[in-house]
Formats: structure tokens, C-alpha cells, sequence
């Protein structure tokens, strides 16, 4: 069955997102050697249950280590929450600096996944069609709701339930 984009007008190539579970997703980051989780000012205001989306990122970033880069005005945010981000810079800028197959956070070895959350569907789409057109050396995660093409993985388009249910699956994969 295939999944059609949650915006009539992201037209992804012939190259599309695979469907991501909750428990896919866990493994993957389990596995991951070196992954960034960049973060967007939409995970402010956007609800998973009675949590912030950001709360449910800080889980993941902290059950599997991963750094975190703030986004938009998310800084203050993690901060508040007692997490520092690795680095806090636009999402256009870091999607950018992802590009480089030489370029880590840290300055070791370079990133191999990219997890994007938070960040509104239209530029969303942009910054991973970027990275899947320029940087083939980069596989790219999309953890919001809806189904974004441009991915290596993404969750299909979900109601707030079955996303919910998937982000608490992420979390107990990687427990």
C-alpha cells in the first residue's frame, strides 16, 4: 500500500520515504553509531498526550545518547528542562553542515542518521529533500505525524492516537 504525502504539493521523485514503526525506529537508533537529532520550534507547542513533544525528545535523545541541536527558539526550552543541546543553529544552517560527509558535531566521525522533529511540514520537507538529493551518505528519520516522502524513514500519516503509540513503542525499544 503506499502512503501519499501530507501535503498535496511535496512531489518526492521516484526515491520515497520506507514506513517507520515505533519499534523499527527504536532499532535503528539502538544500532546507530553516530546519530543527531535536530529539533524545531514546533515540538513547543505540539502535544503528544498530555506531554510537550519536546519532552518525548529529550527521552529518546537520553535513552539512546544521542545530541540534540536546537532549532528556532527551542533552546531555552531544553534548557529549562536541564538538557544543553550540542549546539543550537537554524535548521537550514545545520541541514547544511549535514551535507559535509566529513562534518560531526564533535568533530569525530561524521553523522550517519539524522532524526527531524518539530520543524513545520513545509520546511521539513525541504531540508530532508536536501540532504536525500546532496548527501547520499546520510539516512534521514522524520518522527512527526505526518508521512514526509523525502525521508529514508518516516511514519505513515497517523491520527494523534496511533502516533502517540508509536513514540511510547520508540521509547520502550530503546529501554
Amino acid at each position: 500500500m503506499s502512503v501519499t504525502p501530507w501535503r498535496r504539493g511535496n512531489v518526492p521523485g521516484s526515491k520515497i520515504a520506507l514506513k517507520l514503526t515505533g519499534e523499527v525506529a527504536g532499532k535503528i537508533l539502538k544500532k546507530a553509531k553516530n546519530p543527531v537529532i535536530i529539533v524545531g520550534a514546533e515540538a513547543l507547542k505540539t502535544k503528544v498526550g498530555e506531554e510537550l513533544l519536546i519532552d518525548y525528545v529529550i527521552k529518546i535523545a537520553n535513552l539512546a545518547k544521542i545530541p540534540i541541536v536546537a532549532t528556532a527558539n527551542t533552546l531555552s526550552a531544553f534548557l529549562e528542562r536541564n538538557l544543553k543541546p550540542a549546539l543550537s543553529m537554524g535548521s537550514i544552517e545545520i541541514t547544511d553542515r549535514l551535507r559535509d560527509p566529513e562534518w560531526s558535531l564533535d568533530g569525530s566521525k561524521p553523522h550517519e542518521i539524522a532524526v527531524y522533529v518539530g520543524i513545520t511540514y513545509q520546511l521539513q520537507s525541504q531540508l530532508l529533500s536536501c540532504l536525500k538529493i546532496f548527501a547520499p551518505h546520510i539516512k534521514t528519520i522524520a518522527l512527526d505525524r505526518y508521512y514526509h516522502p523525502n525521508a529514508t524513514w518516516s511514519f505513515q500519516n497517523l491520527s494523534e492516537k496511533n502516533w502517540i503509540e508509536n513514540l511510547n513503542v520508540l521509547l520502550e525499544t530503546l529501554t
